[in-house]
């Protein structure tokens, strides 16, 4: 059975970039609808910390905020062959050179996981405060179903 991690990453004092730890947070509350042995990791603001966390596992599910040009809330999902490659033009919320350093650091150390995914939430406001907009707050529930039914297809 593979290793399978989702890692929530965000800054809690930044507005809608706190949406990987919200989602992290719903996801545990919601674990009896997902596949069994997931690890549910806070990964916090990302950063070289995340490279421990990729090389324990076999899959990863990475939840942020991004800025791919979307409308606030709105859900997308990108595989990390497409972020790397620069295919499609995103921003991972305030952390994205960081999480790009680990994804490369992690292959040249072969210690990468078989495969990451991404699910991105189009950030509305990203200025310093700990309240997310209502956008994204009526966005939550709907959007955790989408995952949660990914998750299953993929795991």
């Amino acid at each position: 059975m593979k290793k399978t991690a989702i890692i929530g990453i965000g800054n809690s004092l930044r507005q809608d970039d706190s949406l990987g730890l919200i989602l992290l947070e719903r996801l545990k509350n919601k674990k009896e609808e997902l596949p069994d042995n997931i690890d549910f990791i806070d990964g916090g603001s990302g950063g070289m910390v995340l490279l421990h966390y990729l090389a324990d596992f076999d899959i990863v599910f990475i939840l942020d905020a991004v800025e791919f040009g979307g409308k606030p809330g709105e859900l997308r999902f990108f595989e990390k062959e497409e972020i790397i490659s620069k295919k499609i033009k995103i921003n991972l919320s305030t952390h994205e050179n960081d999480f790009f350093k680990v994804i490369k650091l992690s292959e040249k150390l072969n210690e990468i996981p078989e495969k990451i995914y991404i699910f991105g939430i189009q950030p509305k406001n990203l200025g310093f405060g700990c309240d997310i907009s209502l956008d994204i707050s009526e966005s939550i529930e709907k959007n955790l179903m989408q995952i949660i039914d990914k998750i299953k297809r993929l795991k």
